[in-house]
């Protein structure tokens, strides 16, 4: 051990008393905690705010969107502006697509996003049911830089989910808002629904009517095929009624003229009856006026003549013969029961005073007058009225008999055209009675669906969540549009938070660094240990232990800066700085011995070898992207880079620990401190004399050190 220190206090003699020694020796343990730092400062935050703030995208919108009941709406315009309160990118908004498209094509931009002409119109094709998915073009420049385009991708999710929240939200309001149209018109949910089934059920109640209708339809249309069957069956037999049918009428408009004679003659037979009972009324008149207080018998028998014969015979004929009550024949019937009342009183009465008899006698001399006029309009009625018509009904008779037996006359011939337009449409209520059934079948399923809608809203409204969601629209809408637009909120919960991107890459930089420190020792500070007065005696080992002294004290500076510079200058999050500072420095002890031992074995392809495990180490160890994503040669090789350990041993300082990982990673590091005694102490002899063989060929060529 005593050697040891030897071969270091020596090595520190000569460096102390150099300037120059000195300053390459500050340097080296400055130059690697620059590195880190400079590194650790540029990945601070590149994906906040502050740094895609000042990333340019352009953007453009071709929209002319559409007009629906009298309103203009453009998705595009609400989109740009939308995007101009939106900071978290610089957005570059362009006059024209071309402009928009020069922009990036020039790299101004990293990216750039195109809004089509019809955007609206096919956002909003589910109206019609034409649906058309719209799209937006998005355009990104990949030659400007790598990293960009993936930090400018984000800003496809941010478009997208700023115009899906703006549409979904927009719908929504417009549906909440009917929770204020229903709360200020005082109208409950309930009601609505009820109005909802009310409808429905006159729906169905409608549909059973035309069911109802069109299978009754349908029976009248097969009963007419039947008729026809029938009616076609009977028209040979027609034939033979129309030619004797013919023959009946001739004989028929004969016996219509004979009637008009016969009818002359009863009116004149009337008109003579009329005329007896007016002579006799006014022969009655006279008896009544030569009446005296003792009563004359012949009074009587002239009221029963009167009374009998012609005042109900003729009567009643004439109301038979014009098939009606007359109201002058019945005036005239009423007039004479009056007066036979009276005549009746005047001649059987015989307890009648002397003013009462002349009373009587004289409303009887009325009545018979009465009964004149009354005959007088009966006659002119049969004379005036009723002949006319009588005769003008006979001639009419005639005339029909005539034409009715003409069109009998030509029933043959019409029945054969007959018979074939009802055989064409018994074809036709075939077809009709097979679309009737089509059609019934359709109604009857569709108020199968009415009745299964029914049902489900009775369903619906009998929960008791159906109430409360109502209750949610009419109280407070805005609720309703906010879980809407976006229903499911992502609640983040941090496991050992980070709580910027340059404390996440801090181990990564810091590993790298001291690496890289190493690696500068060996490629300035020689490792093998010259003869001299000195050192006499000193064996191999010792001086590869003290020589190694100067390469851990350089390290362990070059850590304490670069530690401390990350904790108090950079600031980076580390929940146990004095861990942070001490797996650094074990970090650093296992670089420097592994670089030193790797040197002092095989010279400068020991360097290089370094430089290689460097290299792969950056690659494949798991410090800017996951391990999982590289390729399995990498994968392969994590299990066996010290980088891995060094830096999970300052991930657990930085972020927090996980039960024993710290002390696990640590206790790993020393195999290869192991390993690098092997190589140091062991390769090394067997190696010398190849290594000066090596050395005597690079020096003879005159171009290496």
């Amino acid at each position: 051990m005593k050697n040891i220190w030897r071969v270091y206090i020596s090595d520190l003699r000569r460096i102390t008393t150099n300037v120059v020694a000195l300053s390459i020796v500050m340097g080296l343990c400055i130059i690697p905690s620059l590195y880190a730092w400079f590194n650790i400062l540029s990945n601070w935050d590149p994906y906040g705010e502050s740094a895609t703030s000042l990333m340019k995208i352009s953007v453009y919108s071709e929209d002319e969107g559409i007009e629906m009941s009298g309103i203009n709406l453009t998705i595009g315009d609400m989109v740009i502006e939308s995007l101009e309160n939106n900071n978290t990118i610089d957005w570059t908004f362009a006059d024209n697509k071309d402009e928009a498209l020069e922009l990036i094509a020039s790299g101004e931009c990293y990216a750039g996003i195109i809004i089509p002409k019809d955007f609206t119109a096919n956002m909003l094709s589910i109206l019609n049911g034409n649906i058309v998915n719209p799209n937006i073009e998005y355009y990104e420049n990949s030659k400007k830089n790598a990293i960009a385009t993936k930090i400018t991708g984000k800003v496809k999710t941010t478009v997208q989910n700023e115009i899906n929240t703006k549409i979904i939200s927009t719908l929504t309001e417009v549906f909440a808002n009917a929770g204020d149209f229903i709360s200020g018109n005082n109208i409950d949910g309930s009601d609505l629904v009820a109005g909802l089934e009310s409808k429905l059920e006159q729906i169905s109640s409608t549909l059973d009517n035309y069911v109802y209708m069109l299978n009754t339809f349908s029976l009248l249309t097969e009963s007419a095929s039947d008729a026809i069957d029938t009616t076609q069956l009977l028209f040979p037999s027609i034939d033979s009624m129309a030619q004797s049918g013919s023959s009946s009428l001739g004989n028929l408009s004969d016996s219509a003229g004979i009637s008009s004679d016969v009818a002359d003659t009863s009116i004149s037979l009337l008109n003579t009856g009329l005329d007896m009972i007016s002579d006799r009324l006014t022969e009655l008149g006279k008896t009544v006026d030569s009446l005296s207080r003792t009563h004359d018998i012949g009074s009587v028998s002239i009221e029963t003549d009167l009374n009998g014969s012609l005042g109900t015979n003729v009567l009643d004929t004439i109301n038979r013969l014009i098939e009606a009550q007359s109201p002058i024949v019945s005036d005239a019937k009423l007039q004479f029961e009056n007066l036979n009342e009276d005549l009746a009183k005047l001649v059987s009465d015989t307890s009648l005073s002397d003013e009462e008899f002349a009373s009587l006698k004289k409303a009887v001399s009325s009545d018979i007058k009465k009964c004149t006029n009354d005959i007088a309009s009966v006659k002119d009625l049969i004379n005036n009225e009723l002949l006319p018509e009588l005769k003008s009904s006979l001639e009419n008779i005639q005339s029909s008999l005539a034409q009715a037996q003409t069109v009998l006359a030509n029933v043959p011939g019409n029945f054969n055209d007959i018979s074939k337009s009802l055989t064409e449409y018994q074809d036709i209520l075939k077809d009709g009675t097979a679309d009737i059934a089509g059609t019934i079948k359709c109604l009857k399923d569709l108020k199968e669906s009415i009745d299964k809608i029914k049902a489900d809203i009775q369903t619906i409204t009998s929960n008791s969540s159906y109430q409360d969601f109502i209750n949610a629209i009419k109280d407070n809408p805005q609720v309703i549009v906010n879980f809407i637009s976006s229903p499911v909120q992502m609640n983040t919960v941090a496991v050992y938070e980070i709580s910027n991107y340059g404390s996440a890459m801090a181990p990564f930089y810091t590993v790298l660094a001291l690496w890289v420190g190493a690696l500068i020792l060996v490629a300035l500070i020689h490792v093998k240990v010259k003869d001299n007065e000195e050192l006499e005696g000193v064996k191999p080992y010792q001086k590869f232990f003290g020589r190694y002294l100067n390469f851990f004290v350089i390290g362990q500076v070059q850590t304490i800066i670069t530690v401390m510079g990350d904790l108090f200058y950079v600031g980076i999050q580390c929940r146990h700085p004095i861990a942070f500072a001490l797996a650094a420095m074990m970090t650093s002890f296992v670089f420097t011995f592994l670089i030193y031992s790797l040197t002092v074995a095989f010279g400068n392809i020991g360097e290089a070898i370094a430089v290689v495990i460097m290299v792969i180490q950056v690659a494949g160890a798991g410090g800017t992207f996951p391990v999982e994503v590289l390729p399995s040669v990498y994968q392969y090789l994590y299990k066996f880079m010290p980088f891995s350990y060094c830096m999970n041993a300052l991930r657990e300082c930085v972020a927090g620990m996980y039960q024993h990982t710290y002390g696990k990673c640590l206790a790993t590091l020393l195999i290869y401190v192991a390993i690098s005694a092997v190589i140091g102490l062991l390769l090394a002899k067997p190696c010398a004399k190849l290594l000066d063989k090596l050395e005597h060929s690079k020096e003879k060529s005159g171009l290496f050190i």
